[in-house]
């Protein structure tokens, strides 16, 4: 879809400020963003009416509300199948992603479960199951970071290793927009 506006460096910054809370104030993202509270107001109108902001959401910690597990299970599909696997995949209730690939699997799901156990039902006793999948294979997910990515170029400040070992991104690196500061 093309927009009837440029997405200029001011669009950017509400995106990116809304992005980490959409809950602001419109008050609070026009100061955040450096410009009066009618034109955040009249941006914010135009990023919700053009469709570039599609809803406002809430992030849920998983492992919070139970769901300690997380997999991502490659799925290769019966090329013929692809409506059967789309109305079975809705009723799959440990699904929290799912996206159509490229490459040896058509499609891949994140599950999340109380256990593993939980993981090994959906995708032995359903998903397995359904005369559309052709081959499945799983991956448990150990930790996942959520990237924090901005809209604009940023400069990266080297990330930091976890005890484990694992790369954890700053996600308060210093960022800038068309190479300003």
């Amino acid at each position: 879809m093309d927009l009837d506006f440029e997405l200029d460096e001011t669009y950017l910054k509400i995106l990116d400020h809304l992005r980490r809370d959409s809950r602001m104030s419109v008050a609070a993202l026009a100061e955040a963003v450096g410009v009066s509270r009618s034109n955040a107001y009249s941006r914010l109108n135009t990023l919700i009416e053009s469709g570039v902001i599609e809803r406002f959401t809430v992030d849920i910690n998983p492992r919070l509300v139970g769901k300690k597990v997380s997999a991502l299970v490659f799925v290769s599909l019966d090329q013929s199948k692809w409506k059967q696997f789309g109305m079975q995949l809705s009723q799959l209730e440990q699904m929290d992603y799912y996206a159509v690939t490229t490459g040896e699997y058509d499609v891949v799901l994140r599950l999340r479960a109380d256990d593993v156990p939980g993981i090994q039902h959906a995708v032995v006793d359903v998903i397995s199951q359904w005369s559309c999948v052709r081959d499945t294979e799983t991956v448990f997910l150990m930790q996942e970071q959520s990237s924090d990515y901005d809209l604009a170029p940023f400069q990266v400040e080297s990330g930091t290793l976890d005890p484990l070992g694992v790369l954890n991104f700053n996600s308060a690196a210093q960022r800038s927009i068309r190479g300003d500061k």
